[in-house]
């Protein structure tokens, strides 16, 4: 038992600790990268961390000061040693963007601390009583300490501070509660002699509310980042609530979303479906008085119905007509004029044109030719309304203008490598991408772009998705009539 707690000298402990730890590094950081929980829990199998950890915790328990200082100062070496493994194997890896598991461990909270609680004490327990130190395996796959330290280096390494901050939070977490689980345990199973224990009271007292203390100060940032998550889901879902409600009847046909960004102070709406949208008005109302100094910016996208029907050969006015459409539009399309075409109308030979631009038009002589080529009987006639901006539109927000820029960017290095980008988000804190092509490019220069556009320490999140030519429709054959 002493020398499962690495009390007593075990020849060629060091070389074996350490081949273990990079090895158990190595396949975590692999793992990440790869976002496969599976690869990551292996790394937490292979991991031998627990054993100078609860080494800590049992030398605290018996008072042996001297040794607890070897045992921490084994686990800061162990430590460092694997944050560097993690952030010079990152470096030789290809840049890519950071994954779920990366990210699901950046970001701890209270939850986090009483699983290590409940662990460290499993671990602890798992030591003295031989008859349960099978469970030990699970213990490493709960408190998993060196996953951690890994997105500690990976995060390091792609210049994200901030969730470094985060990964070694979580990393502390587990490391305190440990050491104190074990040391209630270890008072209480009697693995420490009631002689030594009573001899060393104090002594044991100072050590314990030191550990406390340090699990109080751990304690309280993963306290407020629950509340702020709960809350935050919160009003999320009342936001989700107020849109149901406002939709009403149209809500199974259609497709929304609702983002609430503390940040900006904004609930942005987006639905998407066949219908006509209802009252904004109502929504907006509801929305302001629920979240009280919010932006209810609402984007209604109405799509067409795809419908396929069996029609008779058009008549010769209706194909006469849709001809001169093409001629009409190729006309303003030649003429690089913003335009909008209200009605095209064959009135016997006359081709009334309705229409309206923001400039003015183009010459209705370059009509004239296209038109002779389909009937020289015709005429056009142009009724053409210029268009005014009535409205000012408001100056963009500091956050508009870096959303503009990042997307410029994204549009950009998306050309460069033949992607389609399908949607693009930024709420001031995250960037969330999705694109597809045919194969997957380097994330690495968008991510430090993005960053350096941003000014601050973003998330990148891009989800790529692979396109494929399935097939390929021919144009049917004209047939051939023979007299």
């Amino acid at each position: 038992m002493m020398s499962d707690l690495a009390m007593f000298r075990v020849e060629n402990w060091i070389y074996r600790f350490t081949v273990m730890l990079t090895l158990s590094v190595i396949v975590a950081v692999m793992g990440l990268s790869l976002d496969s929980a599976a690869v990551v829990i292996g790394a937490m199998l292979l991991a031998p961390l627990m054993q100078p950890v609860l080494a800590a915790g049992g030398c605290l328990s018996m008072a042996l000061f001297t040794k607890s200082l070897v045992a921490i100062a084994k686990v800061g070496a162990a430590t460092a040693w694997s944050i560097g493994i993690a952030y010079t194997l990152s470096l030789v890896l290809p840049e890519t963007a950071l994954t779920g598991e990366v990210l699901a461990r950046t970001q701890p909270d209270i939850k986090d601390l009483v699983v290590a609680l409940a662990a460290g004490a499993a671990g602890a327990y798992a030591t003295v009583r031989e008859d349960v130190s099978a469970s030990l395996p699970g213990v490493a796959v709960a408190v998993a300490l060196v996953p951690p330290l890994a997105t500690v280096g990976i995060t390091l390494e792609h210049g994200s501070t901030s969730l470094a901050v985060g990964a070694l939070l979580l990393y502390s977490t587990n490391l305190a509660a440990i050491v104190f689980a074990s040391i209630v345990v270890f008072v209480a199973t009697g693995f420490v002699p009631p002689r030594r224990l009573s001899k060393n009271l104090l002594r044991l007292s100072t050590a314990t509310v030191a550990i406390v203390s340090l699990v109080i100060l751990v304690a309280v940032p993963l306290y407020r980042a629950s509340v702020e998550s709960i809350d935050r889901n919160t009003e999320q879902r009342t936001a989700e609530r107020i849109v149901d409600e406002w939709l009403g009847d149209l809500n199974g046909s259609l497709e929304q979303t609702v983002l609430l960004r503390r940040d900006s102070m904004q609930v942005v709406v987006e639905v998407r479906g066949f219908d006509a949208p209802p009252d904004q008005g109502e929504l907006v109302a509801e929305m302001q008085e629920e979240f009280p100094g919010y932006d209810v910016p609402v984007q209604w996208i109405r799509t067409q119905r795809a419908t396929t029907t069996t029609e008779a050969p058009p008549e010769p006015t209706a194909q006469l007509l849709a001809e001169v459409r093409v001629e009409v539009e190729a006309w303003l399309d030649a003429s690089g004029v913003l335009y909008q075409i209200d009605d095209i109308a064959l009135n016997g030979t006359l081709v009334r044109i309705d229409a309206a631009g923001t400039e003015e038009p183009p010459a209705i002589d370059e009509l004239l030719p296209r038109l002779a080529a389909i009937d020289e009987t015709l005429v056009p006639a142009l009724n053409w309304v210029k268009l005014e901006t009535i409205t000012e539109e408001p100056a963009p927000s500091p956050l508009e203008l870096v959303t503009e820029d990042m997307r410029s960017i994204v549009d950009e290095w998306a050309v460069e490598r033949s992607l389609s980008v399908s949607s693009f988000d930024y709420d001031g804190e995250r960037v969330e991408i999705d694109v597809s092509g045919a194969s997957e490019p380097d994330f690495g220069s968008l991510e430090r772009a993005l960053r350096e556009a941003s000014d601050s320490e973003v998330v990148v999140r891009v989800y790529f998705t692979e396109r494929q030519l399935v097939t390929t429709t021919l144009p049917p054959e004209i047939p051939v009539l023979t007299l």
